[in-house]
């Protein structure tokens, strides 16, 4: 096979041409200037802003949850909204705080949900990427006040440890970055979108012998006009 010549095309001159123009630019090769095509990588979503919230201390409770009335954090697009919304990072971080033996391992799941009503639960206070991101549309409420969810289907689960004698005070991260399975799909792409009326619950699944656990859950989240 034959080994490929670099070349180039000559383009007309620049004053007086009415057609399309191609974005370029230029490099001096030899004794000729020519013009690259360079890629600017951006979203074809109009991004309204990033933000990240940080749970605060959850406690692992003894009952489970039911993931409707019951649960640690609900992030909710408001019905009302104008935007969608889409999930970009989580990150747990799961201490134990008692030497007591508890060999459960309880669930965390983190599932979809959608909702009728408005929410009027407390929210979580979340940072802003740039301080002139638009306020967001969504929130992560600490209670399900206001809301009537109907769940939906489980996505990510954060693995909670039994409790031994080795185990007391132990501190466990563990970290979620969005799975690009196949090379045409972009990571905005495989990330969880979220639309007005729908959300994400964080709950419990499974009943645990004592609340000894504590589970500490980072969010990040960008808004983009649909």
């Amino acid at each position: 096979m034959v080994a490929p010549v670099a070349d180039k095309v000559i383009l007309p001159l620049d004053t007086g041409n009415t057609g399309k123009k191609i974005r370029t630019q230029t490099r001096v090769v030899g004794a000729d200037t020519v013009h690259e095509h360079f890629f600017i990588p951006i979203s074809k979503d109009s991004i309204t802003g990033v933000y990240r919230a940080h749970s605060g201390i959850l406690t692992i409770p003894s009952a489970a949850h039911n993931g409707t009335t019951t649960g640690h954090l609900w992030f909710q697009n408001p019905t009302t909204g104008t935007r969608i919304a889409r999930l970009r990072r989580l990150a747990e971080t799961v201490q134990v705080i008692s030497g007591a033996i508890d060999l459960t391992a309880p669930r965390q799941l983190y599932s979809l949900f959608t909702f009728t009503g408005a929410a009027s639960g407390a929210t979580l206070t979340p940072a802003k990427r740039d301080s002139n991101d638009a306020a967001p549309t969504c929130d992560i409420r600490t209670a399900v006040t206001g809301m009537t969810p109907t769940l939906g289907g489980t996505f990510r689960h954060c693995g909670i440890p039994a409790i031994n004698a080795t185990l007391a005070s132990a501190t466990i991260q563990v970290n979620l970055i969005p799975i690009v399975s196949e090379p045409h799909i972009t990571e905005a792409d495989a990330a969880v979108i979220i639309r007005p009326g729908q959300g994400i619950i964080l709950w419990s699944a499974d009943a645990s012998t004592t609340a000894n656990r504590r589970l500490f859950s980072d969010w990040t989240w960008e808004e983009f006009e649909p």
